[in-house]
This record gives structure tokens, sequence and C-alpha cells, in this order.
């Protein structure tokens, strides 16, 4: 049965929302030595990145709609546009399929203005709007599943914040690759954003 959005006191005109089927693909990146299907931040630690719960109301997982926009906002975002391939070599990245229908709040593209929020949501330095904007959809809306948003660092890329309401057994990991294999597909990603390895020797 369709989830339906009312309107509330933050979201007066309900949700613009979008809505997965069960079988579609998201692409996460994470460490080689961890699994993939993980929410954040870990109990007791702060919130971390833009869409975490202010004061660990939720926790969230990270992926994109295709390996570019996750290698960007994860490889990419924190290092920038120099970093040593030993970074990278110690990640990998897996697809998950999705179990069950999703829903998640359309924040961006014409969903800004619908939401009466700007491009800065997912694009500015200070995280204090939009963690109150994910705090208020997961407050408002109970059966919301997550966010979809554009990535700051290449804003052609879709990604996506799930609320750890998504049970862990509601993806299903498919065949992950390592990027210390996929040397080539690795070089793709960093020319296609400018960015360099640095192979100078280490400093003695």
């Amino acid at each position: 049965m369709p989830v339906t959005f009312g309107p509330t006191t933050r979201f007066p005109s309900g949700l613009l929302t979008i809505v997965f089927d069960p079988g579609e693909i998201v692409v996460r990146i994470h460490h080689k030595d961890y699994g993939p299907i993980f929410f954040g931040p870990p109990a007791g630690v702060s919130p971390q990145n833009r869409f975490d719960a202010p004061s660990g109301e939720y926790r969230i997982l990270y992926a994109a709609e295709r390996l570019e926009g996750a290698f960007v906002e994860t490889i990419l975002r924190r290092p920038g546009r120099i970093l040593r391939r030993e970074f990278v070599d110690e990640r990998m990245w897996t697809p998950l399929r999705l179990n069950r229908t999703m829903t998640i709040a359309k924040i961006m593209d014409e969903g800004l203005q619908f939401h009466r929020v700007d491009a800065s949501i997912s694009s500015g330095d200070d995280y204090a709007e939009p963690r109150a904007l994910a705090l208020a959809l997961h407050t408002d809306f109970p059966g919301l599943d997550g966010i979809a948003y554009r990535s700051r660092y290449n804003n052609g890329e879709v990604c996506f914040a799930f609320f750890d309401r998504v049970a862990a057994t509601d993806f299903s990991a498919l065949t992950g690759q390592y990027f210390e294999t996929e040397k080539s597909r690795t070089d793709e990603l960093m020319s296609l954003h400018g960015a360099v390895f640095d192979t100078s020797g280490p400093i003695l």
C-alpha cells in the first residue's frame, strides 16, 4: 500500500518523493576490511556528515546512483584532488540491491523550491541546516526511507542518505570490486574529476 506524506507545519506542501522499486541498485564505497551495509556514525560518535542526526536521533547509510557519484563524494571529498594511491586502494565499491520499495525525499532539482530550501543544502560548508532538515524529515514522516540530493563536488551525480529505519536486510550486497585490482577504472574516475595521485616518495 503506497505511503502518503501529507502536509506538516515544517512542510506545508507535503513531500516530493522518488520511489525505488525492489531490485533497483545503488552504489556504496567502503573500506575493504568492512562490509558495505553500515549506518553511521557509530554509537557515541558525533555527527560527521551532511545529513547525520544532530544528536543521534537516527543513523545514515550514504550511497550514490552511480560509481562516479560515490567516488567523488567518498574518495575525493576529504583529501581533495591530490591523494596517495594507497588511500584509494584501502577501499572498494559494492552495488546494493534494494529488497523492498523505498520512498525518499527529492531534495534536488524542483524539489529544492518545493521543500523551501536551495542548493546550498547539499553544497554549503555549514552542515547545521541540512542536518536540521534531515531531522525534520525523519520526525515528520515516519514512513520516509531517506533523502536524494546532488553531489556537492559533481552536481551531475545523485546521492542518497538512507535512514536507519531501513533495515540492513532491506539491502542485498552484490559482488564488490576492489580499487587496487581495478586500476584502469580508478584512473578513469580520477581523470574525470581532474584528480591526480601523489607519486612522491615518503618523507624520511
